[in-house]
């Protein structure tokens, strides 16, 4: 029966040099498949970490947001084979007021005319606001000959809530044109019909 070492420098005076030097090589497989697990896990964290920083709340409603809406170019927005017109000061009207109600959400009713797939917008009016919070706002419906009801989010919040789309379609019941602007910054709307 072998005599087992009592301290550690019994055991490291045992150990022959030779044993030492004559350690197995790895194989070139047993590399190789190293270096492919911890790349392979290094990219499956940094993949999760970017998820996690782009993906989650509110970032991937921004995202979305910012892909879905649009900027008009010279008072004009333009979406698929939609026009919307903002004639005279009327997107100077909106601006400014988006810029006086930023602690608030806030509502506008869009007048003018409509041409085909064009809406000339040449007038707006407030309607009376029953309540209005940082990200809500409940208002007196807008008149029938309205083109366009418009409401303000919080800045960069460009979607429209399940609220807003079904605030939209039971007024396309009685005015199947309308359509409704999610306005998210000065110079920034989502439009939905």
């Amino acid at each position: 029966m072998p005599k087992h070492p009592k301290t550690i420098e019994e055991d490291l005076r045992s150990i022959k040099e030779s044993e030492l030097l004559n350690q197995p090589k790895p194989s070139p497989f047993a590399k190789y498949a190293t270096k492919l697990f911890f790349t392979f896990g290094g990219l499956l964290t940094l993949v999760l970490l970017i998820s996690f920083i782009f993906l989650s709340y509110p970032i991937d409603h921004i995202i979305a947001g910012k892909l879905e809406s649009h900027s008009p170019i010279t008072n004009t927005l333009i979406i698929n084979n939609l026009k919307i017109i903002f004639e005279q000061d009327t997107q100077q009207q909106l601006q400014s007021i988006y810029n006086e109600e930023q602690q608030v959400e806030f509502s506008v009713c869009l007048l003018g005319e409509r041409i085909v797939n064009s809406y000339h917008i040449t007038s707006l009016y407030t309607p009376k606001m029953y309540q209005q919070t940082f990200n809500h706002v409940v208002f007196e419906p807008c008149s029938s000959d309205t083109l366009i009801m418009l409401h303000s989010h919080p800045y960069k919040s460009c979607l429209a809530s399940d609220t807003d789309l079904n605030t939209l379609q039971q007024t396309q019941q009685s005015n199947p044109n309308i359509l409704m602007i999610v306005m998210c910054e000065p110079n920034r709307f989502s439009v939905y019909g």
